[in-house]
C-alpha cells in the first residue's frame, strides 16, 4: 500500500510504495486540482529523516574499513559516544510516522 503526504502549504503530493521503494512526487497542484508541472522547491516537511543510531563503530577501530579501501564518513576513529536505544528510535518513529516518508539509518553524526 502505497504511503501518501497531502502537502497543505506547498501544494503537492509524494507517494511512496514500501515495498518497492517507489517515490513519486507532483508538481504543484494549482486552485482547479491540477498538477502544473512547476516543480515544488521545498516541502512542509522532510519526507526522510536520517536517524543516527551508531555512536561508535568497532569495525573503524580496527580499520576494517580502511583495509578495504572504505572511506568513513563520520570520523569513527575519533567518535566513542552511546548508541541509540530501540525505545528512543521507536519514539522518533511514532511520532513522524505521518509526515514521513523513509528513515534512513546511519551513524551518528561526530560532535563537536
Amino acid at each position: 500500500m502505497n504511503q501518501t503526504i497531502v502537502d497543505q502549504k506547498y501544494h503537492f503530493i509524494s507517494m511512496f510504495n514500501p515495498k518497492t521503494g517507489a517515490y513519486v512526487r507532483t508538481g504543484i497542484i494549482n486552485e482547479h486540482g491540477l498538477d502544473t508541472g512547476v516543480d515544488p522547491s521545498m516541502a512542509s516537511f522532510p519526507h526522510l529523516i536520517d536517524v543516527g543510531i551508531m555512536g561508535h563503530c568497532m569495525h573503524g577501530k580496527i580499520l576494517l574499513c580502511a583495509k578495504a579501501v572504505l572511506g568513513c564518513y563520520q570520523s569513527s576513529l575519533a567518535v566513542e559516544e552511546t548508541n541509540l536505544r530501540l525505545d528512543d528510535f521507536l519514539e522518533i518513529a511514532i511520532h513522524f510516522k505521518v509526515k514521513v516518508n523513509q528513515f534512513s539509518l546511519a551513524r551518528k553524526a561526530p560532535t563537536g
